[in-house]
């Protein structure tokens, strides 16, 4: 996984679904802030987990949460 946070889709059943990675907290966000606006959900940054660490759904083809980070950012 390339990018040090995630962005990540909260699903009706409450899974999160990984969509994409970014280096930066702020492209991290405004991508959040862009899939919001043409697909509103809710949408999560976070660090990125370590590699194995993650728990989540990963999207098909495929390119920690585990409490929160300092750095979660919810819209």
């Amino acid at each position: 996984m390339a990018g040090n946070y995630d962005v990540l889709r909260r699903l009706e059943g409450g899974e999160l679904l990984r969509v994409a990675s970014r280096s930066e907290l702020a492209e991290a966000r405004q991508l959040a802030e862009s899939l919001n606006f043409y697909w509103p959900a809710e949408y999560i940054v976070r660090e990125s987990a370590p590699d194995g660490e993650s728990g989540l759904k990963q999207e098909r083809p495929a390119d920690r949460p585990q409490g929160v980070h300092k750095s979660e950012f919810v819209m």
